[in-house]
Parts: structure tokens; C-alpha cells; sequence
């Protein structure tokens, strides 16, 4: 490199100046001056020149920086960032390398070209024209532009236009944009899914509501926080609702006897006050009656959720199915009535078997009387033999009137718990059954005595009517067999919370085929003159609902086995 090379950096030529006023100060103060205090103020410029280099060391180095990070941010706004500049005609006079690289043409495609060329044609000539009279004016203009790359594919960009002046006057527009292709197509993807999810969603409400129409449910939604309730329209035309009458919950109330309103209130809250705590929801099962507007009397379950709120754990939401049961408590009680009718026909066959020997004996006694009259020829009869004779008739007619008083207790409508004991049972279907039992020699064995000593809490009279029930289908299938030694044994055994009576069989046991049916409503093996299929059907449904129990049947060795499991009296 050459003096004159070298002098021709402005750093390198700074750094020469400044060594050499140094040495001309450093001569001019050892040869020429011969004053101290101009010696001083020399050393003092020497100091000063010596100091000002050092920061000029300090800001080369900072510039140096300052250039480098500068050159960073260049490549990275190129790298990241489209820009063009254009004369006012709009006409590209620059573009950078993301330009190109993003539109698919070189930079010398592009230079002279209108930015036209980019211009997707679907694009309103009324969104170029605002473009124009906003740059034209010297604002800038920002909006989303949709673009066509060289090899005719879509892109979209975030652009900013504004103008290039010099002395205030335009001479040119420069544009810097942002590609977003990528967010616009991930947003018209997710657009599309959500438009395919609302119809698929749409088709499945269609479906539910449908579903739900189509049957004599109706479901029902009640949003505590806005009052805003629900009904699905098929049954808001079944209660009566106009299809557009806006129904709230308050009116629905209001088809509820009063005197059972606030039963279906103080039955939902009774719920939910004692629901678990940190539980989501709350399940309930209500039973009300209900008048359409129509007048029609129906009897609704309604099964639902009790939503609750994960702040506060407030109601914000109750929601489920009102079902028309009216039509199924009819049938219950149809068959209730069949059932009781049925039972009052098999008791009064019972009476009467149990009435003929008592009858019988006291028409005996009275013939032997008469007979012991004639022979004898006696005008009067012997007191002690009198007395003899009537205590015989009190006692045959004591039991009458207790097969009569058991008859009228069985099929009486008792529905008022108590207490009783197991063995009372036990003995009064032993008394009813007896006589019967005793015409066909089938053995009557009580197993365990001592177990029917458990105290039990319920409906006595009910109890006995299932136990009598199953004795006399065991009686039927034994006589219908022809069994030899018939027999029935009647086991109890019991455990710290339950007793288990069981009435066991000879007759052979019960057919798989039936063995699932038997409880079933109207199943009936007898012949229709004989029996109406709803004796077990009851049987079960008394031991369920009426003592929380279970009654099921076995085969076991060489018969059938009915086993009644009953909670204890705690």
C-alpha cells in the first residue's frame, strides 16, 4: 500500500494527523520554546491529541459495530420482508430478493413491469382504485393483497404503501410487505372445518330432534343464570304450546296442580342440597302430575341433571327427559287389580277347602244329636252332653270366622308399615294352605324353627300373599305331575343384615326354556281356566318395592327352590 493509499482512508489518515501534531508540538517544546508556561500548554495540546485518538479508537470500534449489526438487520428485513419501490405511474423500479424469491419472477422480469402483473384478477377493481387515491394523496395505505405467482399459484400479502419524496414532492412509491399465506390458508382450513363441523352438527341436532319428537319423551333444558328454557317442539305441541310461544319455565309450572308444585320445588332441591361435595352434577328421578293446556291429566317422571358451576358450585344449569308415564301406571295398576282379583279367587278356593271340614263336622256332630234324640226317645237333652256339643260348634265356628278375618286382612288395601313377626306369617299361610295340602298328602316341612323367631318391618299381609302365592303354584306342578311322597320345605336362614326364606319343591325343577320368563307379566304355564300368569309377576315386584328385596328361582336337586332375600329389621 502506498503513502498516498494509505492516506486516502480517513481513519488511517485521522490517526497520521494526530502523530503528527505530536511530533511537531514535541519538538517545537524541546528546541524552540524556552517559556514553562508555554512548555505546559504544549504538553497540555500533546495529552489532548493523545486522548482524542483513544476515542477515536472507541468510536471506530462502535461504528464497526454499529455497521456489522446493520448489515445483520439488512439481511434478515431481506430475508423476511418484501420490498419494492415504484414511479408513479407504478411502474417497479426495485424489488428485493424475497420479492423474488416469494413471486416466482428474476429481478429482471420485474424491473419496468407494473405491479399489475402480480394482480389477481379476482380482485375488486374497486379495492386498486382506493389503493391510488390513497397514495396519490400522500397517506399510507395498509390492507391484505392477493397476489399470482409466475407459475400461476395464489399468495396473500400484508402490504404498507407509501410515498417517496424529495423537497416534498412525490417522485415515487415504495411498498413493504409481510407474506401471510400461510396464516390465510390455515385460516380458510380451519373456516372449512368449523363450516363442517356446524353441518354435521346441524344434521345430528336434526336427527336428535327428530328422535326426540318422534317419542312421548320430551326433553327440556333450563339455564339458571338467564332464565333462558327450553322444550323440544314435539312436546311443546303435546302440553298444548303454540310452536312459536315463547314458553318459560315459570309456565311450564304452572300446568302442575298447585297441590303438587311445591312438591315437584322442595323434591328437586331436596336433591341437590345433599348432592356430594365436588361433584359435577347431580343426578334426580321426580314423579308429578301434570294438566296440558288441553285438559288432559298426565303423570310425568322426570329425569334430569342438576349442572353445577365449578366456581362457586351454584346451579347454572338443569337439564333432562320428562316422560309421560300415565299410560304404564295404568297398566300397573290394571294388573295390580288382575293380580289382587286373581289371589281373591285362589284364597276363596282355599276358604272353602278349609270350610268343608269344619262345616262337615259340625253337620256330624248335629246328626248324632238328632240320632242320639230319636233313638233314645228323650223329650230333653242332658246339659253336661249340651255343653259338650256347643263348645265343639264355638270352636269349629271360632276357626271360620278366623278364615274369614285372614281373607278380608289379605285383600285389604294396607299400605301402613309394621312391625311383625316372621313365625306369625309362617303359621297363618300354614293354616290357609293346610287343608288343601292335606287332601293331596303333599308334606308341609318347616326347616329351622327357630329362625322364624326374625322381626321384620313391612307389609305383613303383602308378605303373606307372595308366600302363599309360590305354595300353591308348588302344589299345582306337583298335582299336574303326579309326584309320589310330594313334599315342600320351607328353609329360613339368615345373615347380620338380611333373612332368606326359600320354598323347595319335589316336582322336578322348571324348564330352562321358561326359567327367565316365569316372572315375566301373563306368563303362564296353567291353562287360562287356572291361572293369569301375574301371580310371580307380583310376587316380585311386592318383594322389590315394597320390602327392598329379592325373589328368584333355582333348580336345585329334585325340584324347584324360590328363595326370598328380605332386609332385617336393624
Amino acid at each position: 500500500m502506498s503513502f498516498i493509499d494509505y492516506l486516502s482512508n480517513p481513519h488511517k489518515r485521522i490517526v497520521f494527523t494526530h502523530f503528527f501534531v505530536v511530533f511537531i508540538l514535541l519538538i517545537n517544546m524541546i528546541i524552540f520554546t524556552q517559556n514553562y508556561v508555554a512548555i505546559l500548554i504544549q504538553a497540555i495540546l500533546i495529552l489532548a491529541v493523545i486522548v482524542h485518538n483513544e476515542d477515536d479508537k472507541i468510536l471506530k470500534k462502535r461504528l464497526e459495530e454499529t455497521e456489522a449489526q446493520l448489515r445483520e438487520d439488512t439481511s434478515i428485513f431481506n430475508k423476511n420482508i418484501i420490498v419494492s419501490e415504484s414511479d408513479l405511474q407504478g411502474r417497479i423500479t426495485y424489488v428485493n430478493k424475497n420479492f423474488c424469491k416469494v413471486s416466482g419472477y428474476t429481478e429482471d422480469e420485474l424491473i419496468g413491469q407494473p405491479h399489475s402483473i402480480l394482480r389477481d384478477p379476482n380482485t375488486p377493481k374497486e379495492f386498486f382504485a382506493n389503493l391510488w387515491s390513497t397514495i396519490q394523496s400522500g397517506q399510507t395505505f395498509h390492507g391484505i393483497i392477493k397476489n399470482i405467482t409466475k407459475n400461476n399459484t395464489c399468495y396473500w400479502i400484508d402490504t404498507s404503501i407509501s410515498a417517496i419524496k424529495v423537497n416534498s414532492e412525490i417522485i415515487g412509491y415504495k411498498s413493504i410487505r409481510f407474506d401471510i399465506t400461510d396464516k390465510i390458508l390455515a385460516k380458510e382450513t380451519l373456516e372449512k372445518k368449523i363450516t363442517q363441523n356446524k353441518n354435521l352438527l346441524d344434521e345430528q341436532s336434526k336427527r336428535f330432534e327428530f328422535a326426540i319428537n318422534s317419542s312421548r319423551d320430551g326433553f327440556w333444558d333450563f339455564n339458571v343464570d338467564n332464565q333462558d328454557f327450553y322444550l323440544s317442539s314435539g312436546w311443546k305441541k303435546r302440553l298444548g304450546f303454540q310452536e312459536k310461544e315463547n314458553v318459560t319455565y315459570l309456565k311450564y309450572l304452572a300446568l302442575i296442580p298447585d297441590e303438587y308444585r311445591i312438591e315437584h320445588h322442595n323434591a328437586i332441591h331436596d336433591v341437590i342440597d345433599n348432592y356430594p361435595i365436588n361433584s359435577e352434577y347431580v343426578h334426580f328421578r321426580i314423579r308429578y302430575p301434570l294438566v296440558t293446556k288441553a285438559g288432559e291429566k298426565l303423570l310425568i317422571e322426570d329425569v334430569g341433571d342438576a349442572i353445577f358451576s365449578n366456581t362457586d358450585k351454584t346451579i347454572t344449569r338443569i337439564t333432562g327427559f320428562h316422560r309421560d308415564i300415565t299410560e304404564h301406571e295404568r297398566q300397573t295398576k290394571m294388573i295390580e287389580t288382575q293380580n289382587r282379583v286373581a289371589a281373591m279367587g285362589d284364597m276363596m278356593g282355599n276358604i272353602a277347602h278349609q270350610w268343608r271340614q269344619p262345616i262337615g263336622a259340625i253337620n256330624n256332630i248335629l246328626n248324632d244329636l238328632e240320632l242320639d234324640i230319636e233313638l233314645e226317645d228323650l223329650e230333653q237333652i242332658d246339659s253336661n252332653k249340651f255343653l259338650e256339643v256347643s263348645s265343639k260348634i264355638k270352636d269349629l265356628t271360632a276357626h271360620l270366622n278366623h278364615t274369614i278375618n285372614d281373607f278380608r286382612d289379605l285383600t285389604s288395601n294396607e299400605k301402613v308399615k309394621s312391625e311383625f313377626m316372621l313365625k306369625d306369617v309362617i303359621e297363618e299361610a300354614r293354616k290357609i294352605i293346610e287343608s288343601e295340602y292335606k287332601k293331596y298328602n303333599i308334606s308341609f316341612i318347616i326347616d329351622t324353627p327357630k329362625e322364624c323367631s326374625c322381626q321384620l318391618n313391612g307389609y305383613k299381609r303383602e308378605l303373606l300373599q307372595v308366600i302363599i302365592n309360590i305354595l300353591n303354584n308348588a302344589k299345582d306342578i306337583l298335582i299336574e305331575k303326579k309326584i309320589l311322597n310330594p313334599k315342600i320345605v320351607f328353609s329360613l336362614y339368615k345373615n347380620d343384615t338380611s333373612i332368606f326364606l326359600s320354598i323347595h319343591d319335589n316336582a322336578g325343577g322348571i324348564p330352562e326354556t321358561i326359567t327367565e320368563k316365569i316372572f315375566d307379566p301373563y306368563f303362564t304355564t296353567k291353562h287360562e281356566s287356572i291361572g293369569t300368569g301375574i301371580g310371580l309377576f307380583m310376587s316380585k315386584k311386592i318383594v322389590h318395592e315394597h320390602f327392598k328385596g329379592i325373589l328368584e328361582v333355582i333348580n336345585e336337586g329334585d325340584g324347584a327352590k324360590f328363595i326370598i332375600s328380605l332386609p332385617r329389621k336393624k
